[in-house]
């Protein structure tokens, strides 16, 4: 067998810097296959769970924001959960505010815990960290918010589109949930 020692070292140098490029860009993204769509960072992912977070939570808002999130980052699946959920957070606010109180406004902060893609689709845990400002009728608006800090899971699934977020899951069951989360 006839060796190339030259031609050996070239190709390792272009294997390595080829595998270079596949890094991820930030934390921990362990990926098990890979897609034909390019996988977002750790912080795309943060990005788009934060404004669904966002627009989420200012569904309880005595006067709601616009929607952050583009329609095209989201599945209809997720479209469809979130206007199902709209009428029942609608629901709760209004009786919140037969009472005498309602949210004026919220700060909310994403911390990315891990992230897992598996072919087309990926799965972010997450911690969601909120604080919302109440008023009512008989003290005006609180200058001590209320909070919360929820641990849940994105989906997201990989198309023609690119990555869509599928879906919210709270990690946490049961009663205790803030209003603006709609268990199935």
């Amino acid at each position: 067998m006839i060796e190339y020692p030259r031609t050996s070292a070239a190709i390792a140098a272009l294997l390595a810097f080829a595998l270079a490029g596949c890094q991820p860009a930030g934390g921990p993204v362990i990926v098990g296959s890979s897609a034909s769509v390019p996988t977002p960072s750790q912080s795309d992912f943060a990005a788009i769970v934060l404004a669904a977070v966002e627009d989420r939570n200012g569904t309880v808002l005595d006067a709601p924001r616009a929607p952050h999130l583009a329609e095209a980052q989201t599945t209809a699946a997720y479209r469809a959960k979130r206007e199902r959920d709209f009428s029942v957070v609608a629901r709760a606010k209004a009786g919140f505010k037969s009472a005498g109180f309602w949210y004026v406004s919220f700060s909310t902060t994403v911390t990315v815990v891990s992230v897992e893609v598996n072919g087309l689709k990926a799965s972010v845990d997450f911690k969601e960290a909120t604080e919302e400002y109440l008023s009512s009728t008989a003290n005006g608006v609180s200058s001590v918010p209320s909070g919360y800090l929820l641990p849940q899971t994105a989906t997201f699934l990989a198309g023609a589109e690119g990555w869509q977020l599928d879906s919210i899951v709270p990690s946490v069951r049961g009663g205790g949930l803030p209003m603006s989360v709609v268990e199935d």
